[in-house]
């Protein structure tokens, strides 16, 4: 079936979930939660509190990800609070991700940076996670709701990711994974003081022959990090990173196919070759009077073909995307009026240049190339103060201003030629009251806004029907509650109740849905809404138990009646497709003796509606149950650690699927609209080795 994105998806080795509190696989086993810190500003900086900051946050470390076994960015953060996650191409590398009740369709609400840079492909939003090896990761930071500092298109919220630094004593690791599905992983890396200088550098190769029918991946990562410290005052760092990787995906099944052969291949030939070269250049610098000046510099090209084979088309899209620019952070921790005040502010600037070349030939109407270039230029300010009105009273405020302007050029069709602008200023306000330092309550309220961007989906029109290039910006009133609890040293519970007010939000629409006329044209309706609760609660038991239990409530709702055809019409109240209302995860780990872990973990997702359904008339994707095991074994050896694990991946073999879509099925059912799937893998089996020298 089509492919909407090239996101990626989950890989097989992750089946612990990923939080400070669990997964340690040594004794003694510390008794108490450790504590967690957080940076909260657009490039990292100072870390701080998190019971401090008027938002749930979600940080997850490097060593959550190792005790987890997670081997992908979608693997650690799957238990978190807020994500909506599926699968729609049919590997288990292409995991589409999104937070509160955003699906990312056709565009995501999630924006993702990496060492401060943003890594969301400017043509449609979206993130090839398996770009990001996870091995180089220091920490994970989930922001869910809209925050001013990061800027346009993160409605859902934002995903900061830290890379690691060679800053510790010189070791050396080395990793294998095997599995079924011929399953094979194979790591090496190797990090390090050197004087004033560190290093860090890492190699991956990754294949599997897929759980469907031609849904194999090849995946090579390379990366390397030179730091330099001259003083204790300055910090600067060079890192590289290279990816290639070749995909294949399955794509989605008629039920009636699904029903006898859950691996098929419906239109089999797709796939997805990509090759990145990611260079960035940073640097943090203290000055006097508590300040700091903090800065990136950042190079980024990715060329990447999709070959999508349809029921009755052929299509293949060539992209390279070029995108170069910086940021720049002044930040002051000092006292004011005699009270604590930490305030930040900059300015960034990105260029990018998007190419693309398309053939896409359909069964009777011929071939149509394509060939279009964009330049993309943004342009922001930002600032953030957060100040202590009382010992106990914390108010956080910021503001953002951002330009993004496009210049499109359609070789092929002259008429689309044109440019266009959109200016913003968001601002955010919240208010933390500690009411002890490890209990807060907290209030916060964040505009968030996204672009229409410059691809047939939105800006520019498909075939016949008519471009509508005075689309407005989405825009959003985010509104959120709650509290946060360490409960004795050993206990912790975060609650948190948001609503995401949205305007503008953009979808192909019809009038008198005469389509042989042109009637149709992607245009914005007024009003939806997300909204909903989420819970954390942790708990160590002894050092011998511990356990985790993430719960999502989200209410995803069209507000705006939209005409879509002749006989779809959304009703306001309506729900979003593929957005599950229900989303509970937990996680037991038991340490038995010394070195020893054994883990338990359970997934529940709710039924949902599927993609193109948003009338909600047809039956829903059903939810499903998961459960997952692994044992860890971990043993200090002469000059170095040696580990080993074995998990099972869905013990219980359900029979589930994350995505569906309505879809018309020309093949065997006469061109009627069917409900297509993507089977999810029964059980599986994967061990591995790892082990870690340490240089003297």
């Amino acid at each position: 079936m089509s492919r909407l994105s090239a996101v990626t998806g989950l890989s097989c080795s992750c089946l612990l979930v990923v939080w400070p509190l669990i997964g340690l696989a040594a004794d003694p086993v510390s008794e108490t939660l450790p504590e967690v810190v957080v940076s909260s500003t657009r490039l990292p900086d100072a870390p701080v509190d998190p019971f401090t900051l008027p938002a749930k946050v979600t940080v997850i470390t490097a060593e959550d990800m190792a005790r987890s076994g997670a081997k992908t960015v979608q693997e650690a953060i799957q238990w978190a609070t807020g994500i909506v996650m599926f699968n729609e191409v049919g590997n288990e590398f292409e995991q589409r991700v999104d937070l509160r009740g955003f699906n990312g369709q056709p565009v995501s609400g999630t924006s993702v940076f990496v060492d401060g840079v943003r890594v969301n492909e400017p043509d449609f939003n979206g993130v090839n996670y398996y770009l990001i090896p996870v091995e180089t990761i220091e920490r994970i930071e989930i922001l869910p709701g809209a925050s001013a500092i990061y800027g346009k298109n993160a409605l859902g919220g934002v995903i900061n990711i830290i890379t690691k630094r060679g800053t510790m004593a010189r070791s050396t690791t080395g990793e294998t994974l095997f599995g079924i599905f011929n399953r094979q992983r194979y790591t090496i890396n190797t990090a390090g003081p050197v004087g004033k200088f560190d290093y860090f550098a890492n190699f991956s190769r990754e294949t599997e022959d897929g759980f469907r029918d031609e849904s194999d991946a090849r995946i090579s990562r390379a990366t390397g990090k030179l730091g330099y410290r001259p003083t204790d005052r300055t910090d600067l760092s060079v890192s590289y990173n290279y990816v290639r990787s070749h995909l294949m995906e399955a794509g989605s099944l008629p039920l009636s196919v699904a029903a006898f052969d859950r691996k098929a291949n419906f239109t089999p030939g797709d796939f997805n070759l990509s090759e990145v070269n990611f260079v960035t250049l940073s640097g943090r610098q203290q000055l006097p009077l508590g300040l700091s000046l903090t800065g990136n510099l950042f190079y980024r090209h990715l060329a990447q073909e999709l070959f999508t084979v349809g029921q009755t088309s052929i299509s293949d899209l060539q992209n390279k995307i070029e995108a170069r620019g910086g940021t720049v952070q002044l930040g002051q921790d000092a006292m004011l009026f005699g009270r604590k005040n930490v305030f930040t502010g900059g300015a960034e600037f990105t260029r990018n240049d998007i190419g693309s070349r398309s053939l896409s030939t359909f069964t009777g109407f011929g071939s149509f190339p394509g060939s279009t270039t964009t330049g993309e230029d943004i342009f922001a300010l930002f600032a953030q103060d957060s100040f202590s009105i009382l010992p106990q009273l914390i108010l956080t405020a910021g503001v953002r201003y951002d330009h993004d302007q496009f210049n499109f050029s359609d070789d092929l069709s002259p008429v689309n030629n044109g440019s266009t602008r959109f200016n913003r200023t968001t601002p955010r306000a919240g208010l933390t009251y500690l009411i002890t330092p490890s209990n807060s309550l907290y209030f916060n309220f964040s505009q968030g806004f996204r672009v229409p961007i410059p691809t047939f989906n939105e800006l520019f029109a498909l075939g016949p029907f008519g471009s509508n290039p005075n689309l407005r910006p989405v825009r959003s009133n985010n509104y959120e509650i709650g509290t946060k609890n360490r409960i004795g040293s050993q206990h912790e519970l975060q609650v948190a109740l948001f609503q995401s007010d949205v305007r503008d939000e953009i979808f192909f629409t019809c009038i008198l849905c005469d389509f042989s006329t042109g009637d149709g044209q992607n245009r914005n309706i007024d009003r939806s809404r997300r909204r909903g609760v989420e819970v954390t609660a942790k708990g160590r038991y002894s050092k011998y138990f511990d356990a985790v239990v993430n719960y999502t409530y989200t209410e995803a709702h069209i507000l705006t009646p939209i005409r879509l055809s002749s006989t779809q019409v959304v009703t306001p109240g309506d729900t979003f497709p593929l957005v599950p209302k229900h989303r509970l995860g937990v996680t037991g780990n038991v340490y038995p003796a010394t070195g020893w872990t054994v883990s338990l973990m359970g997934l529940y997702v709710s039924t949902q509606f599927f993609l193109n359904d948003e009338i909600n008339a047809q039956p829903r994707l059903p939810g499903y149950f998961r459960m997952d095991a692994r044992v860890a074994y971990e043993r200090p050896v002469p000059g170095g650690l040696l580990k080993a694990f074995l998990m099972l991946n869905n013990i219980l073999d359900q029979k589930y699927s994350t995505s569906g879509i309505l879809a018309s099925n020309a093949l065997t059912g006469g061109g009627a609209i069917e409900r297509f799937i993507v089977p999810a893998p029964g059980i599986a089996i994967y061990g591995g080795l790892s082990y870690t020298f340490n240089a003297l």
